[in-house]
């Protein structure tokens, strides 16, 4: 790592960091899927956190392709992409088509989460999500220690007014209710999310390989490995994170 120059080692981090980020939010994401309680308070607590999880995958994964079009597609020359293998090459264009090559990117689903209540919260018209709560959707749970606090409300119209939005905005947009755009923009969002996360995952794995051969001056294959196997690792719909603690 010394010896690399430091657009090569910017480069090889770079990647590395952000598939490190991802890997430990798909967990914590598939982690909160799983029921840790009963009732309607938990189950108004577990949605809240699953959501949370999904927006800041899908906003790291915006956050992910603007670094990998900094350091890589407008790099000059662009001397790695081009040897990407074609799996890698595949990926790396759907991801291109779906964000954009540069600024500004492409108005998508993952885009208007991030701006919208990722990492900026935006303003939004709550208006019509207001008006069109679900039953159960307007409850606040208040608690005598702030980790086990929950505003369901505040979450709720965020929720319906980010995924009615997305509906809006997609091409061949529906004309329908509110809760039949919520439903669509709800579709479009966790198949973008799905999509972006293993074409990235594809990508980065690409670039660190190619990244790490010329890092060590050597195909990754050839140098000394040692093989370490996991133990004790849980099966994930064994793991779950509490929505409550008792405190």
């Amino acid at each position: 790592m010394k010896g690399a120059s430091n657009r090569l080692r910017n480069q090889f981090v770079g990647c590395m960091h952000a598939h490190n980020e991802l890997t430990v939010l798909n967990r914590l994401l598939m982690f909160t899927k799983n029921d840790t309680g009963d009732g309607e308070l938990h189950n108004s607590a577990q949605s809240v956190q699953m959501w949370f999880m999904l927006q800041l995958l899908a906003a790291k994964l915006f956050e992910t392709w603007v670094m990998l079009n900094e350091r890589f597609l407008q790099s000059n020359p662009p001397d790695v992409v081009p040897r990407l293998e074609p799996a890698h090459q595949a990926s790396l264009q759907w991801l291109t088509d779906y964000f954009g090559n540069g600024q500004p990117f492409k108005d998508s689903a993952l885009k208007i989460i991030r701006d919208k209540t990722a990492f900026h919260y935006d303003r939004f018209n709550l208006t019509e999500a207001a008006d069109n709560l679900a039953a159960g959707e307007n409850s606040l749970y208040l608690a005598q220690h702030p980790a086990n606090s929950l505003y369901y409300i505040g979450s709720a119209l965020v929720f319906r007014a980010a995924f009615a939005m997305i509906a809006d905005k997609t091409e061949g947009a529906i004309i329908g209710s509110h809760d039949e755009r919520v439903h669509k923009g709800t579709k479009i969002a966790l198949d973008d999310v799905n999509k972006a996360n293993w074409h990235m995952h594809t990508l980065l794995y690409g670039l660190i390989v190619l990244l790490m051969n010329d890092v060590m001056g050597q195909p990754a294959e050839d140098a000394q490995q040692i093989r370490i196997n996991v133990l004790d690792a849980p099966a994930p719909e064994r793991v779950g994170i509490p929505a409550f603690i008792d405190i």
